[in-house]
């Protein structure tokens, strides 16, 4: 419970700021700052090769961000590394690969890259022999897509002969054969349909294994990764924006027995269900090792009522590989604008629901009946309150503070519900989990 409700905290933090995990900004900086240990050493051959006059650029995409990135990329046990620069006058982009040996740094490449910025820089062992080739996306001002290059090291680089573009792209062994992949994501424009290609490496160069469809309405990314969707099934978990501002997930796996390139969410059934206003991101939400995907739904409410005032259910979802749907892990109730998540214990599911008071800034969760065809609110269970401290402080009756946060105050009133549904002060710490901190 400790490792969810950490995981769950650091991805709902980002859904209050959109969820944009492909949105920085890698602006250059003319005046490089003051690297430090091994970077220092890397920088001042920078330094040498430009005499000081240059500017570094930064990937603006993906989890390597720095204008430096090491890596062991022919695991002899020491950092290889590359550099991202410009020319003086800023319109030349040089990737810059540096070797070490025994401590001791020396250029062995200085490439001239086809691009005003760079995308990404990313490894994968595409061959199976133990060693990392090097992914680097160029991207210029000219175009909408991004370009791949892929450099391989063995005491030089050498470039792998590949001319394709993407909007997204990540790397993994989809097929299982203990070689690694690279999925490239293209978003639908005018002259290219919305797709995914799988690259394979054979016999020296890339070549496309398979292309499955994606959904043309989705307009921008906000999250792709590569990870286990069920027990020993690998795939990609795009999370991406439609052209009326909602989020999607499509899950894109390789299907040995056909052989193919699958998109099922998408192409079968259950697709709509991943359709959400809510600012969600898939993520191993549980740390069970598989990726979970949110479905988000109002809670069970009446006709008459304002749905405002109902809570959002957020049902953590793991891909069937039977039946190529989602199937609900967990759920939570949701409420982002105090910043916390509940999580809704088994003797929950399916009777009860929450309404949130925006006021009052308080969540209550009752028990729900049917009487004929007439919903109905039963009992109350609990109600979560927040807080401004120095209010806490002044009148707080009947409240029970159990977390102080910053100058927010979350205390909590337990309700007449019956036992078969009732909680103790205890387990609802153990079910409440800050989502902006």
């Amino acid at each position: 419970m400790k490792n969810f409700k950490v995981i769950l905290a650091v991805m709902l933090t980002l859904l209050l700021s959109g969820c944009t995990a492909f949105s920085f900004d890698g602006s250059a900086i003319m005046c490089p700052p003051k690297a430090t240990g091994s970077k220092a050493e890397i920088q001042k051959l920078i330094d040498k090769q430009t005499k000081g006059d240059y500017t570094l650029k930064y990937p603006k995409n993906g989890t390597n961000r720095s204008s430096i990135v090491q890596k062991d990329f022919d695991n002899d046990n020491e950092e290889e590394a590359v550099a991202f620069y410009a020319d003086k006058d800023n319109s030349t982009v040089h990737a810059l690969f540096v070797e070490c040996k025994k401590g001791d740094y020396s250029i062995i490449s200085d490439i001239v890259l086809d691009a005003t910025s760079v995308d990404l820089v990313d490894f994968a062992d595409l061959n199976g022999d133990g060693t990392y080739e090097i992914l680097i996306g160029c991207s210029t001002a000219t175009s909408s897509k991004n370009s791949l290059c892929v450099y391989d090291y063995f005491e030089t680089i050498e470039q792998l002969d590949i001319t394709a573009t993407y909007s997204s792209l990540v790397a993994g062994d989809f097929n299982l054969d203990k070689a690694d992949d690279i999925l490239l994501i293209s978003l639908y424009s005018s002259d290219v349909t919305a797709n995914a290609k799988l690259l394979s490496y054979t016999k020296g160069t890339l070549s496309e294994v398979s292309t499955a469809e994606l959904d043309p309405d989705v307009t921008s990314l906000s999250k792709v990764q590569y990870g286990q969707i069920a027990y020993g099934v690998y795939g990609a978990v795009i999370d991406g924006i439609s052209s009326t501002g909602d989020y999607t997930t499509q899950v894109v796996l390789f299907d040995s027995s056909r052989p193919a390139l699958l998109n099922p969410l998408y192409t079968y059934s259950g697709y709509s269900a991943t359709r959400r206003s809510t600012q969600l991101c898939s993520l191993d939400a549980d740390n069970d090792e598989l990726i979970d995907v949110p479905v988000c739904k109002l809670m069970p409410y009446s006709e008459n009522e304002a749905v405002s005032t109902v809570a959002i259910q957020v049902d953590w979802s793991n891909f069937d590989t039977t039946s190529y749907t989602l199937k609900t892990n967990f759920s939570s109730i949701l409420c982002p604008k105090d910043g916390y998540s509940l999580t809704i214990p088994q003797k929950w599911t399916d009777v009860v629901t929450a309404r949130y008071n925006e006021k009052e800034h308080e969540t209550t969760v009752s028990a729900f009946k049917y009487v004929g065809n007439t919903f109905k609110l039963a009992e109350k269970i609990v109600s979560i309150k927040a807080y401004k401290e120095e209010d806490f402080d002044k009148n707080s009756s009947g409240y029970i503070e159990f977390l102080r946060s910053g100058s927010t105050v979350y205390a909590y009133s337990i309700g007449k519900a019956g036992d078969y549904l009732s909680i103790s002060g205890d387990e609802l710490k153990a079910m409440f989990t800050l989502v902006n901190q």
